[in-house]
């Protein structure tokens, strides 16, 4: 940070070494492991101190769901530098799913009881792959036409939220990235939480690849 001070400097170093410590956990024992104590001990501090650099769980919560909604997004910036391609972008998740499991589940999986996760943190972290997506998809979309497209009404609230985002797809566009977006995310969370039984740990990849295909992509 230009021209801070170094109280300012040492807080910033230990909240990231409290999202550091906080993914560990969660890494390694799901949400359930995850605790402010038990940072706390790790960092050296009483537990009272913790609080003034979180100040409850939920904050924790959303400082881990940002950061999990940050890293997947830069990998697949990263992945779309070498290969711009809907293929890509499923493969990327995918891998980055199998690496952490549990940060999958947190930001894709069952929605956390007595959680609210604040809108203006966790908007634009959450939605970056989706915008990538569709603007992706409009580049590719010229002459392509689906046979079927629901009433323009459906899609209103859709397009209103593509809207804040800076976005102005027509329905097609909008139609083919919902679909591509709940093939992605609707394989990914059927591997990841076992609902294909045993095995299919080995073709996760081929999978993937074959789903992209079937959307036309």
């Amino acid at each position: 940070m230009t021209n801070s001070t170094p109280r300012q400097r040492a807080r910033l170093e230990t909240e990231a070494q409290i999202t550091r410590i906080g993914n560990r956990m969660l890494d390694d024992d799901g949400l359930e492991g995850v605790s402010l104590r038990a940072i706390a001990r790790e960092l050296g501090i009483v537990s009272s101190a913790i609080y003034r650099y979180v100040k409850n769980r939920d904050e924790l919560l959303t400082i881990l769901i940002r950061d999990a909604f940050t890293a997947i997004a830069d990998e697949v910036d990263e992945a779309l530098t070498r290969d711009e391609s809907v293929l890509t972008v499923g493969v990327t998740m995918l891998a980055w799913s199998r690496r952490h499991p549990n940060r999958w589940a947190l930001i894709y999986g069952t929605p956390i009881p007595d959680y609210q996760a604040p809108r203006d943190e966790t908007v634009v972290p959450g939605t970056r792959i989706m915008v990538t997506l569709t603007n992706l998809l409009e580049k590719s979309s010229a002459g392509q036409i689906s046979s079927e497209l629901p009433p323009s009404h459906a899609l209103d609230p859709l397009r209103e939220g593509l809207r804040e985002l800076g976005l102005e797809p027509d329905d097609q566009v909008i139609v083919r990235s919902v679909t591509v977006w709940a093939a992605l995310v609707g394989l990914i969370n059927a591997l990841r939480f076992g609902q294909f039984g045993p095995g299919v740990e080995l073709v996760e990849d081929e999978l993937m690849r074959g789903v992209v295909s079937s959307l036309g992509h």
